[in-house]
């Protein structure tokens, strides 16, 4: 195992380090879900970017439509379109496989190369021991992070949110809009009402005063005349 890492340093170097390219994936997605299955716990003032756009869709849809007839589908779209920068859950999920695999196939060309060059039985088990090893090493690591149990908990999460939260504020919401409406229609007919009698009450006492003006004017003028 030492003669690897001594006489073969580049080829070491390279299968060494697609293989912490696979674990990266891993953790990196599992991070990505176990973040947004925490942010689920508290979607309704949430700052994850992609659950935001999540719920603008699914009520922008629900608006729309005014309803959503499949929250499980809806909601498996949004997963597949999950993005860590500028790869998505899923294309980390297949890089972490693709790098392990070259890492496996570096670390066998390798063997060959050994047998072809004749070395000794333990130069050449050093490749297939550090195959076992990387191998190992993954799966207990893949299994450790689970992204498919995080995945499973995150739909979950969301389906429940949208179907028990969204789904009846709605409709709820958009009655309290009607009846606010309805409200203001009435409030600006009343007020108009109001106007109306007030201009109504304000021109009747311009009536009732005209006659006193008159009565008034009459005895100035027979004031006048009598003095005269």
């Amino acid at each position: 195992m030492k003669s690897l890492f001594t006489e073969h340093e580049i080829l070491a170097g390279a299968v060494l380090l697609l293989f912490f390219l696979s674990l990266l994936c891993q953790i990196t997605t599992g991070f990505l879900y176990q973040n947004m299955i925490k942010e689920t716990y508290n979607m309704s003032s949430t700052e994850n970017k992609m659950l935001k756009v999540c719920k603008l869709k699914f009520t922008n849809c629900y608006e729309l439509h005014e309803k959503v007839a499949n929250v499980s589908v809806f909601v498996d779209k949004f997963l597949y379109g999950i993005k860590f920068g500028p790869f998505s859950a899923r294309s980390l999920q297949h890089l972490s496989g693709q790098f392990l695999l070259l890492a496996v196939f570096l670390a066998g060309a390798g063997a060959c190369r050994a047998i072809i060059e004749e070395k000794t039985v333990g130069e050449i088990s050093s490749y297939y021991i550090l195959s076992f090893i990387m191998l190992y090493a993954y799966f207990s690591i893949s299994a450790a992070v689970d992204i498919k149990g995080k995945k499973e908990i995150l739909k979950t999460n969301l389906i429940d949110y949208l179907e028990n939260n969204i789904s009846a504020r709605i409709p709820q919401s958009k009655k309290e809009q009607e009846r606010l409406d309805e409200l203001e229609r009435n409030t600006e007919k009343k007020q108009a009402e109001i106007t109306d009698f007030a201009a109504h009450r304000t021109k009747e006492e311009k009536k009732k005063l005209e006659p006193e003006e008159a009565e008034e004017l009459e005895g100035l003028l027979l004031e006048f005349v009598y003095h005269s």
